[in-house]
C-alpha cells in the first residue's frame, strides 16, 4: 500500500512538473523584432527599452538585451539564473511579486 502511494505521488509530480521556456528572437533596437513565446507556463512577457520583463504569480524576472546588430535569438528557462541571447549568456536578476 505504501509503495502504491509513492508510486502514485511519483507520477502525480512528472506529470505536473512542465519546464517553462521563454524563447524566439530579440533585438536591442525597439523598433526591430521583439517576439517571445513562452511554453509549459504562464508567463506574461512584457518588454521596455532593452528590458525584458517575464511575470509569473509568485516572480519577476528581468533580462537586459545586449547591444547587436539584428534579430538574435532569446532562451531562457524558468528558474535559472541566465538566459542565452544571441551568443552570449546574459545573467537575470528576479525578485518576489510585491517584494519591490
Amino acid at each position: 500500500m505504501l509503495l502504491e502511494a509513492a508510486a502514485a505521488v511519483w507520477l502525480y509530480a512528472q506529470h505536473t512538473s512542465q519546464d517553462c521556456f521563454i524563447f524566439g528572437e530579440v533585438s536591442a533596437a525597439e523598433e526591430q523584432v521583439f517576439d517571445l513565446k513562452a511554453t509549459g507556463c504562464p508567463i506574461k512577457i512584457e518588454r521596455k527599452g532593452k528590458l525584458i520583463t517575464l511575470s509569473s504569480p509568485k516572480f519577476i524576472v528581468e533580462i537586459a538585451i545586449p547591444d547587436a546588430p539584428g534579430p538574435q535569438k532569446f532562451l531562457y528557462q524558468w528558474g535559472q539564473s541566465e538566459a542565452t541571447i544571441g551568443n552570449q549568456v546574459i545573467n537575470i536578476s528576479y525578485r518576489e511579486v510585491g517584494g519591490g
